[in-house]
């Protein structure tokens, strides 16, 4: 059987449904001989007689009541699911989610977001923490409208955008404090070193770092978060290296020292998926971040 035509259904429904195939031609603005028409191409595409015809009456036959019990049932579950994506589109007109790395959560992304919400009061923002590779499924996966954060080698499908420079730096305790205004990967190597674990960007890069200088570095600790790691570095535990965006408070329990510029640096900036029609909260948003990322720099 080839691919019935949604229309001589819905053509069918309507002659069932309002009595006669002149009632249905007078409702849709139609003849009723196109009425007649749709009703016998579907009976000719089915094989089945749908109506008993006489100058007195058109009603259904066994097989057409079969027909149309299925066909209603069915029309009604697909007019509920378009309601219901409807309701959802709706909803989701002032509400958007996104990704951001939690080193910039924790020191940008509230002021961000208060600007957002002064100028769009009506708006609503989910944010969710997770690391750049996380973040790439979930855009792939469209869950997001998109991510900020660090950059990353990102799949051909997704685009990222660079905004901030964003260099390493140390955070360095009086007690391993020799004055010097910036260290290498040699330096570090040195020192008791307090680093981020190894599903961070910002290890990945400075494990990059060591590596092409034939470097191993041994950390005392190993933490998740940035915060965490400055608060061992202001208790003296050692040195820790974290990205210059994460790094607040940190004075004067601690001076923060650049890595050498010419070994570590990474750039900060959105991660999307081209071809998506963005949400226009999204693109707002956008514009946002880049604005209060740009002027860091």
């Amino acid at each position: 059987m080839s691919a019935i035509n949604l229309k001589l259904l819905q053509t069918f429904l309507a002659a069932v449904e309002s009595g006669s195939f002149r009632q249905a031609a007078k409702d849709s603005n139609r003849a009723p001989s196109a009425i007649s028409m749709q009703i016998r191409d579907l009976e000719e595409q089915i094989g089945i007689s749908l109506f008993i015809r006489t100058r007195q009456r058109t009603e259904l036959t066994p097989d057409g009541r079969l027909l149309y019990e299925s066909v209603s049932k069915s029309m009604g579950d697909i007019r509920a699911s378009i309601d219901h994506v409807a309701d959802l589109v709706a909803r989701r007109k002032g509400r958007i989610r996104i990704a951001c790395a939690p080193t910039l959560a924790a020191t940008r992304l509230a002021g961000i977001l208060a600007t957002f919400k002064l100028r769009y009061p009506h708006s609503h923002v989910e944010v969710i923490e997770v690391s750049p590779q996380a973040a790439v499924a979930m855009i792939q996966r469209q869950e997001i409208e998109f991510y900020i954060g660090p950059e990353l080698a990102e799949p051909a499908d997704l685009q990222f955008e660079p905004i901030l420079e964003d260099p390493l730096h140390a955070c360095v305790p009086r007690e391993f404090d020799a004055g010097r205004a910036a260290l290498g990967i040699e330096d570090l190597a040195r020192h008791p070193l307090i680093l981020l674990n190894r599903t961070t960007a910002a290890r990945a890069l400075l494990d990059r770092l060591a590596k092409a200088q034939d470097i191993e570095l041994s950390p005392q600790y190993e933490v998740a978060a940035s915060q965490t790691a400055l608060s061992l570095a202001k208790a003296g535990l050692g040195i820790c290296v974290l990205p210059r965006i994460s790094i607040v408070d940190a004075a004067p329990a601690v001076r923060v020292v650049p890595i050498d510029p010419s070994q570590g640096h990474r750039w900060i900036g959105l991660l999307t998926a081209p071809g998506n029609v963005p949400h226009s909260y999204s693109e707002r948003l956008k514009d946002i971040f880049r604005d209060a990322l740009a002027a860091s720099n």
